[in-house]
């Protein structure tokens, strides 16, 4: 079995929503705000909270090992409460080093506090800006059919970490479908399924389904947000997110 098939689709279909797939020039925007000195809230997360058990050695990846998700509370790709008030659209791409930056030290902060308390839900929402990073998309949402999206979120997220690091192996080798199965199966996945969805149209046309409406919406990158249906301008740290949220609570 091979990914190559879905990937040419995804290319071919692409290149009509417009979206320039390969040589994207950058992921987001350069004033995506220093986060370097972000970390995850001291708060003691609730007892549904799941830590990751990935052999991280990057910084970066042992921030996001240590991040507490709620998987409880997950449906699919979406965390949190369904009749949440405040509702994030994060498009993202698991390649993008302004997207780990975010899955490593604001992500984090905001599932603690705001997601885990019920006021807050997180949705992820496929943004892939090149071929490689739309067959690890295509791999995520079939882990999504197995409701495992989050751990497998987490290690994708890591392996762009280790491979930037490199304390692992290059973002080519992380993100073949040799190791995108080890993943899945470190993750718990029916392998059986996993290897039929990757190379089947139904994950493809989910991610090209969040690719076509992140064009329409003109997102200049990734990660790009969507909070309660408006594109919102990113939040240049913590600080400046909490500030958000915390006015659309009131």
């Amino acid at each position: 079995m091979s990914l190559q098939a879905p990937l040419l689709r995804f290319v071919a279909t692409s290149l009509v929503f417009g979206t320039a797939v390969l040589g994207f020039a950058a992921c987001g925007d350069d004033d995506d705000g220093d986060t370097a000195d972000g970390s995850p809230s001291k708060a003691t997360a609730t007892a549904t909270s799941v830590k990751g058990d990935v052999a991280a050695q990057s910084a970066l990846g042992k921030k996001i090992n240590e991040t507490a998700v709620p998987e409880s509370m997950a449906d699919g790709r979406r965390l949190g409460a369904a009749d949440a008030k405040v509702v994030i659209e994060a498009y993202e791409d698991f390649g993008c080093p302004h997207c780990l930056d975010f899955t490593a030290n604001i992500e984090p902060r905001i599932l603690q506090e705001y997601v885990t308390s019920g006021k807050v839900a997180f949705e992820y929402r496929y943004f892939p800006l090149r071929q490689l990073t739309a067959g690890a998309a295509i791999a995520a949402e079939c882990a999504s059919a197995q409701n495992r999206f989050w751990p497998f979120h987490r290690a994708l997220f890591i392996a762009q970490a280790e491979a930037a690091e490199r304390t692992g192996p290059s973002l080519t080798e992380a993100f073949a479908l040799a190791n995108l199965k080890k993943i899945a199966a470190d993750a718990g996945l029916d392998p059986a399924s996993f290897e039929t969805c990757v190379v089947g149209d139904t994950a493809l046309d989910a991610v090209q389904a969040d690719l076509k409406k992140a064009n329409e919406l003109g997102l200049p990158g990734t990660p790009s947000f969507v909070i309660n249906g408006q594109v919102t301008p990113t939040p240049e740290d913590y600080a400046a997110w909490k500030k958000l949220l915390d006015s659309l609570l009131k």
